[in-house]
Formats: C-alpha cells, structure tokens, sequence
C-alpha cells in the first residue's frame, strides 16, 4: 500500500511508527534500545519533536534499518498501516 505524504516529517515520523510496529516493538523499548526517553520518542511519532540525524542513526540500527530507508515510502503491509491509522496514538496532535 502505498501513502502519500506531505513531508519529509510526516514521512519520517510515519515510517519510525510502521517500523516500530512492524518490529513489534513498545515504544518503551525502542526508546531503551536507541538510549532515547519513551516520552521523547511518542514525541517523534506524534511530531512534537524531529530528531537529528545521530539520532536518526540509532533509531534505524535499532529497527534494523539503515537511515535513508526512514527518508523512503516503499509500498506497505496495508493490515499493518490500518492498524496504524486506527491507533488512538496516531490520532492525536
């Protein structure tokens, strides 16, 4: 499936999610794994906060990613991105 976005941001905070979910992972553990706060990263995926790029480098290790793979919008599992889409967490600014 494929999406369209407004922005390299919304691109970026969309994929750490998809990748985050796809990994099966909390965001308490993705945040141990990159050594970032769990607040700080909810941060991220609501768009409160961007992060830099050596932080963009631990979040891609961690989700077994390179970083240019976060920048790109390849088709997607369209069960996961329902899921995703319906989340309370998605849906809140």
């Amino acid at each position: 499936m494929m999406l369209e976005f407004n922005d390299l941001k919304e691109l970026l905070k969309f994929n750490i999610k998809y990748y985050r979910y796809k990994n099966k992972l909390s965001q308490e553990k993705l945040a141990e794994l990159c050594s970032l706060s769990a607040r700080y990263l909810t941060d991220i995926e609501r768009g409160n906060h961007y992060p830099t790029l050596n932080k963009i480098e631990k979040i891609a290790k961690a989700l077994n990613l390179e970083p240019y793979e976060l920048f790109q919008n390849p088709k997607r599992d369209k069960n996961l991105v329902k899921k995703i889409m319906e989340s309370r967490q998605y849906n809140q600014k």
